[in-house]
């Protein structure tokens, strides 16, 4: 790609499909214009090899394997190069993806390390709030929040909101605030009636003045 490997083709008939991948099979369509365009394939023959690898299962690639090696050797491919070509295509099939849909992951690969590297704070805030009931994931974003140098605020009953939300300080730059619906075991409506007393009244002084001001049928539910 950068000039470095000269890109080599397990057959020239597949420098045409491969060229703008330098000759590693990357689509699923790929698959399938090879099979047509080397062993002869039809259009929904194609199909069906796609989707053989696609799902890995045994019988369906050795059927498969069989049919494209002797389609290919009857193109005129050499019988150990049309087995390398459907080698490769087996170990594709571990993490293959329609062009289509390759496409779209790189946008928003392309978009959310945008979003990251610009907006750190917005980006991670938002990020630990989509996955809030997630614990595992939590932790990890928390820990890639302190690697980044922003700090992870504690949960706090008289600044905590539903989600993680930003904070700003005065002495100090803005940091995240850890969600309350983040709390394991507590749920939505407890959260709500939780902020709802703080709206109608100062900050909790205490836990006497929480279990006096809070509806505690509600805050015991998920």
């Amino acid at each position: 790609m950068h000039g470095q490997e000269e890109v080599t083709y397990l057959h020239p008939a597949l420098a045409p499909i491969l060229e703008e991948t330098y000759g590693i099979t990357v689509y699923q369509e790929q698959i399938m214009y090879t099979a047509m365009n080397l062993a002869g394939y039809s259009a929904s023959e194609a199909d069906n090899l796609r989707k053989a690898v696609a799902k890995k299962k045994a019988d369906a690639l050795q059927q498969q394997r069989k049919k494209f090696v002797s389609g290919a050797v009857q193109g005129g491919i050499p019988q150990n190069t049309a087995s390398a070509i459907f080698d490769q295509w087996e170990t594709f099939a571990r993490y293959g993806f329609p062009k289509g849909h390759a496409a779209d992951y790189a946008v928003i690969c392309v978009q959310t390390a945008y979003l990251k590297t610009h907006y750190p704070l917005e980006y991670m805030t938002a990020l630990l709030s989509v996955f809030k009931h997630d614990n595992d994931k939590v932790a990890i974003y928390i820990a890639d929040c302190r690697r980044m140098g922003l700090d992870a605020l504690s949960p706090d009953i008289n600044t905590s909101g539903l989600d993680f939300e930003i904070e700003d300080r005065l002495d100090r730059p803005a940091g995240i605030r850890f969600g309350l619906g983040a709390v394991k075991n507590v749920g939505e409506s407890a959260v709500e009636t939780i902020l709802k007393a703080r709206r109608e009244g100062d900050p909790f002084e205490s836990l006497e003045d929480f279990a006096r001001r809070v509806d505690l049928r509600h805050v015991g539910k998920r």
